[in-house]
Formats: structure tokens, C-alpha cells, sequence
């Protein structure tokens, strides 16, 4: 049945008594019909909803009628919401996790056709992985394919020092979420989802696990929560267990690192394709965030000493963040040998003699006599 999470939510809603719930989810109805061409029925909806006491509301409008829950001791939100038209975050990923990414968000967007043959959809993925590579990018990634408000979880609103409270923030958060439309991101996940077997944790962060792995259970399955952690070690095996998909996002491949580079540099771009990608590949094992670093550290420097734009002062800031010996205490050449060696040892075939030489600004021969002493 096509529309079936919006029909059966208005259903939900109405059998409740749920005056919101029926109203945000009238409206992702009415936006789905006039993506689709279909006016006449978008027509029919909101007349039926202007002739009542209400009008439609617009997402903002949802907000007012169904406000962001507060933790009661502190009197702030427990979430920020990130609406589509504001969501403007470029997330760039290996080609292997986009694709999974792509998976995850073309089963939602083909939830028709999964409950049609009794199957649901899958709303729950877990991010795991090393800092920096882009797991809350991939959040707000699929809430902006779905067109869809991004609830992003306050931490430090959720988590309360009063016995109770934080289980009650949670409990707060999802009854939230399942009134509109939208994509509920927990990030540091592991703050409230430790394992209960860890004898240093105190009994309320055990209680904690237990109440979010209730309204986890209880939640929707046409509602969607995401999650991101960078130790997944520290999760309770129970949590794993509640999501669908569990992905890895990895350090980005060198196609994802070109495109980086090329995203970071902006209104300094002055790079060849040829010198995007030597630098690129120059930049392996590293995340998206330590790349967005050094390329900005470097504008950063050439803006406030006036200098012009130096393929030299990127790479030397490459060899700083990578603690290669960019000292300027030590002489030249003990300077010069760990960076020609480290350029050689990225990619023999990419960084011959002759673009080292020119990386680094010395000769052809130089280059060659530093190899041949590091191979001794």
C-alpha cells in the first residue's frame, strides 16, 4: 500500500487521540502527493484540514504545538532540531559506505513495497568507527535524502545527576519523536548505552541501559533512530542487538580524500587534478576531519602572512601533523630525508623523483642522494 507509514500513523493518531501526531503526519502525506503529481488528492487533504478548527501545520508550526521536551531540573532541551531546508551538510564517504548508506535510506524509501509483502523496514542503524570520518555527516546525510527534520539527542540536557531523571529525559524523547516526522540521532552513544556487566558503572547508568533498550523496543518501526559511537567496544550486547544495520564507517578511500581536498581548499583552489590527488594519496590513513585540518591550517597561515598560495606549505603542514620531522632547529637534510622517504613510501609510482623534487622544492639529484642514504 503505497503511503502506508503516513496512513498508518494518522490512523495511530486519531485512534489516540493524538491531535499532533495526526497533523504532522497529514502533512508529510500532503508533501508526498505533490511530489508524486498527485494534486487533486493533495487538494482534498488540506481542505479536509482547513474545514476543521486547525490549518495544516508547517514544520516549524510543529514545533510550537508540540514542543522539544525539557529535562525538568535543568530547563533545557534535550534535542536540537536540524529541519531539511537548514541542513545543508556535506558528507563525503568511501564509496564502499555510501553505498550502504544509500541501502539503508532506500529501505525506507521503500517501505511500501516492504510492508506490502509483510516484511517492515529496517529503522534502526548503529555508526561505529574512529573519530573524524564522518558518522554525524551520515546522519544529517539521511535525513536530508528523506527530507526529513533531523532530532539530534542534547547529552548534556539528556543525562541528568538526579536519581531517575535521565531514564525519564529518554522516555521523554522517544514519545517525541513518534509524534512527526523525523530522524532521532543519539551521538556518543556509548554515554548511555555502556555495557551493565562494567563493575565500574553505578547501578543508575545500568537502570539507564534498561530503560533505553524499553523504548527502543516500543518504538515505532515506521519511526527511525540513528546512532554513533567511536567505541563500540563499550556498548552493551544488548543494544547491538536492537539495530537492524550496523555500519563501520571506515577512513575514506582516495577518491574520497580527492574529493575532500578539492571541498576543503574552496576559494584557494589552485591545485591541479594530477596535484589533488598526490596529495591526496599523500594524506592515507587519515580522517576527513584531520585532512579538513592541515588544508585550513594552511589557508589560515597564507591569509594572515599575506603569502600567495605554495603547494610546498600544504605538504608542510601535512609533515607537521604527521610529527615529520619539521623542526627548524635541525639541519636541512635531517629534515628533508623522513619527508622523502615517507612521500616515497605513500605511493612508489605517484610520487616519482621528479614530483617529489618538486613537492619539497630541491633537485632531482638531492632527491635521488636522500633515497640512496635511506636505503643504507
Amino acid at each position: 500500500m503505497k503511503y502506508s507509514i503516513e496512513i498508518l500513523k494518522i490512523i495511530e493518531g486519531a485512534l489516540k487521540y493524538d491531535k499532533t501526531k495526526v497533523l504532522s503526519y497529514t502533512e508529510q502525506l500532503i508533501k508526498k502527493l505533490n511530489e508524486d503529481g498527485e494534486e487533486k488528492a493533495s487538494s482534498k487533504l488540506k481542505k479536509i484540514i482547513n474545514e476543521s478548527d486547525n490549518t495544516v501545520l508547517s514544520v516549524a508550526e510543529l514545533e510550537k504545538e508540540f514542543p522539544i521536551p525539557i529535562d525538568q531540573e535543568s530547563r533545557t532541551m534535550l534535542a536540537d532540531i536540524v529541519y531539511p531546508e537548514e541542513n545543508n551538510v556535506q558528507v563525503i564517504l568511501s564509496k564502499k559506505n555510501r553505498e550502504q548508506l544509500e541501502n539503508f535510506i532506500l529501505n525506507y524509501q521503500k517501505a511500501d513495497k516492504l510492508n506490502e509483502f509483510g516484511v517492515g523496514i529496517s529503522n534502526t542503524l548503529l555508526l561505529y568507527g574512529p573519530p573524524g570520518c564522518g558518522k554525524t555527516q551520515s546522519a544529517y546525510f539521511i535525513a536530508k535524502k528523506l527530507n526529513l527534520p533531523l532530532v539530534i539527542a542534547r547529552l548534556d540536557s539528556l543525562i541528568s545527576s538526579y536519581l531517575g531523571t535521565t531514564s525519564k529525559n529518554i522516555r521523554m524523547l522517544f514519545e517525541f519523536i513518534q509524534k512527526t516526522p523525523c530522524v532521532l540521532f543519539l551521538d556518543e552513544f556509548d554515554a548511555i548505552a555502556k555495557a551493565r556487566d562494567d563493575s565500574n558503572e553505578l547501578g543508575e547508568l545500568k537502570r539507564v541501559v534498561n530503560s533505553l533498550l524499553q523504548n527502543v523496543d516500543t518504538m515505532s518501526k515506521d519511526s527511525l533512530l540513528l546512532a554513533a559511537t567511536n567505541h563500540e567496544n563499550l556498548l552493551d550486547s544488548a543494544v547491538w542487538r536492537r539495530f537492524d544495520y550496523k555500519l563501520e564507517i571506515t577512513l575514506p578511500d582516495t577518491e574520497a580524500r580527492i574529493e575532500m581536498v578539492d571541498l576543503f581548499l574552496g576559494k584557494v583552489d589552485k591545485l591541479t587534478q594530477n596535484e589533488k590527488k598526490e596529495f591526496a594519496v599523500a594524506c592515507k590513513d587519515l580522517s576527513g576531519s584531520d585532512i579538513q585540518e592541515i588544508i585550513q591550517k594552511m589557508i589560515r597561515n597564507t591569509i594572515i602572512h599575506s603569502n600567495s598560495f605554495n603547494v610546498k606549505d600544504l605538504y608542510e603542514e601535512l609533515f607537521i601533523f604527521k610529527n615529520i620531522n619539521s623542526n627548524l632547529n635541525i639541519d636541512l637534510k635531517k629534515s628533508l630525508k623522513p619527508k622523502v622517504k615517507y612521500l616515497k613510501q605513500c605511493d612508489e609510482k605517484i610520487f616519482s623523483i621528479q614530483i617529489i623534487a618538486e613537492i619539497l622544492g630541491i633537485s632531482k639529484s638531492y632527491v635521488s642522494k636522500l633515497l640512496k642514504e635511506g636505503e643504507n
